[in-house]
């Protein structure tokens, strides 16, 4: 592709972004797409055939920004308490904020298309969900934060943690206390004795 079709792929992907956290997954058509980029309908389906197709991609080009910012967390001269705090804080402003976030319509996505294709597709967020913390609590293990030799358990287990949460912050909402003290949970698990 040429610089031009990436970035009107790019701002058909921003665009895109903006409506499935407005709308969830469910209500989004290619028309509500459409009006938000400003472009023809052949415009769009030069680079799209389905919202499933770009809502895929909206999840992964959001996942590439999150990992990045993961990496962040880790190149930085941070301590591992900073570390695993800055992304337990990213992850409680996103269940506080569930109305500028793509949580409510990566649910609506997972449990309307529960084709193998798609089971697929949820392992690959988990793993890349796992890889991030493993990351994190990779980093922690070289500078002697972590005293588990097993981070890949400890890295699923928060993973199921944080995961739970989210379900139950989008099924029926939740207090930032509730968020506080599973936040702490997940910091026992981690600096525990």
């Amino acid at each position: 592709m040429d610089k031009k079709s990436d970035a009107k792929r790019n701002l058909i992907l921003t665009k895109a972004k903006a409506v499935f956290i407005q709308k969830g997954y469910a209500n989004v058509t290619m028309k509500d797409i459409i009006e938000e980029c400003g472009i023809s309908r052949g415009g769009i389906y030069l680079y799209f055939r389905s919202v499933e197709e770009i809502f895929m991609q909206v999840i992964e080009s959001h996942n590439r920004q999150k990992i990045t910012e993961a990496k962040q967390y880790i190149s930085d001269d941070k301590t591992f308490i900073e570390m695993v705090d800055e992304y337990l804080s990213k992850q409680k402003k996103r269940l506080m904020n569930l109305s500028n976030s793509l949580l409510v319509a990566m649910y609506e996505y997972r449990f309307a298309n529960k084709c193998e294709n798609n089971r697929e597709f949820f392992h690959a967020q988990f793993i890349y969900t796992k890889s991030i913390i493993l990351s994190i609590l990779s980093a922690g293990f070289e500078k002697k934060g972590v005293t588990t030799r097993d981070v890949d358990a400890l890295a699923v287990s928060i993973v199921l943690l944080i995961e739970g949460i989210s379900m139950l912050a989008v099924a029926v909402g939740i207090s930032e206390e509730f968020i506080d003290a599973q936040i702490n949970s997940i910091k026992e698990m981690i600096f525990k004795d």
